[in-house]
């Protein structure tokens, strides 16, 4: 089994880049508002996306890839792009939570 790694730009279109490619790549456009969804149902989306993430990543723990030195700066890129994206996400909701206790 191969594992297929790829960063997504704003211009990309939603969707694997190989149909075999299992679970495939989505790309959220817009707000959560924005796509119609409550606050629970983002959340939900949110988790559904980041286990399918998770499970991708303990693959490629379990079954190791030689990366080409491109790719893997490419890979390392990607991780560092969603830490702090996370990062900042935490923070925006804990500001909000702080704003809204007071």
């Amino acid at each position: 089994m191969t594992t297929k790694v790829a960063a997504i730009s704003s211009g990309a279109s939603p969707g694997p880049d190989d149909p075999s490619m299992e679970g495939g790549m989505v790309e959220l456009v817009g707000t959560p508002s924005g796509l119609g969804l409550d606050a629970r149902q983002t959340v939900a989306k949110i988790e559904q996306k980041a286990l399918q993430l998770s499970a991708l990543l303990r693959e490629l723990d379990n079954h190791p890839v030689n990366f080409e030195p491109g790719l893997r700066d490419e890979l390392d890129a990607v991780l560092d792009q969603l830490g702090c994206r996370i990062a900042a996400t935490r923070a925006l909701e804990q500001r909000q939570a702080s704003l809204l206790a007071d």
